[in-house]
C-alpha cells in the first residue's frame, strides 16, 4: 500500500472520531490498524476506505463492502 493511501485511510477514519488526534491506530508485523471509530462511516467513505485497500478484519482483506460494514469494529491495511 502506498504511503499516500494509509494517510488518506486514515483522514477519512478521523473524521468519524469525537476526538481526533488521539491514540486510535496500532501497528504488527506488515500491518496497520484504525481502531473502531465513534461515529459510524458514510457508505462513500466506507467504499473509498475499500478501494484504498483498507479492509475491516472479520470482512477479511477482499470481503470488505458497505453491505457487511461494521461501525464496531477497526480498519486494517497492510504495508
Amino acid at each position: 500500500m502506498t504511503t499516500q493511501s494509509i494517510i488518506e485511510g486514515l483522514t477519512i477514519l478521523e473524521k468519524y472520531r469525537t476526538k481526533p488526534n488521539g491514540y486510535n491506530t496500532g501497528a504488527e508485523h506488515d500491518q496497520i490498524y484504525a481502531y473502531s471509530t465513534d461515529l459510524p462511516a458514510s457508505e462513500e467513505d466506507v467504499n473509498r476506505l475499500v478501494k484504498l485497500g483498507w479492509f475491516q478484519e472479520d470482512s477479511g482483506r477482499e470481503g470488505s463492502t458497505f453491505a457487511n460494514y461494521n461501525p464496531k469494529e477497526g480498519w486494517s491495511c497492510y504495508v
